[in-house]
């Protein structure tokens, strides 16, 4: 066998293990005519709109401070704290809810009046800040000597 052949079989052989992988991957099932979107709440919103819920940018400082004020009224434990906050399950703010949480895990009322200054703090810079922004400051303004 030549160089040639030996290198056009070796391409023939790639090639068709790619196309063998890529015809056996598993492919999610397709509805017709059928947009891509999220629920929340039991509503289906446009997918562009869920991106920004999953990272958080759904609520606003002002709302979530709201929701603070009427979880500290109510002396909410973590249980009821966690879902009121994160009603969208967001993985980055469940993280930053539960380092507020670590050290106040016995003392709700506390990571509430953690949380309701950073909210405070960041709508003082700016009323449209969001959830995220004010769970942020709230993590830099807990400890000071520690951040």
């Amino acid at each position: 066998m030549s160089i040639e052949a030996e290198s056009l079989l070796v391409v023939l052989v790639v090639i068709s293990i790619v196309v063998l992988i890529f015809i056996l991957s598993p492919k999610p099932p397709k509805k017709p005519g059928v947009k891509p979107s999220y629920r929340i709440a039991g509503e289906s919103i446009p997918l562009p709109f869920a991106i920004a819920a999953q990272v958080g940018l759904s609520m606003s400082a002002s709302e979530i401070l709201a929701r603070i004020q009427a979880l500290q009224k109510n002396n909410a434990q973590w249980n009821a704290i966690f879902p009121e906050l994160n009603p969208t399950h967001d993985s980055e703010v469940q993280r930053l809810l539960t380092e507020i949480r670590g050290p106040n895990m016995f003392a709700p009322h506390i990571g509430l009046s953690i949380l309701e200054d950073g909210c405070k703090r960041v709508l003082a810079a700016s009323l449209n800040s969001s959830a995220l922004d004010a769970l942020h400051q709230a993590i830099r303004s807990q400890d000071p000597f520690v951040r």
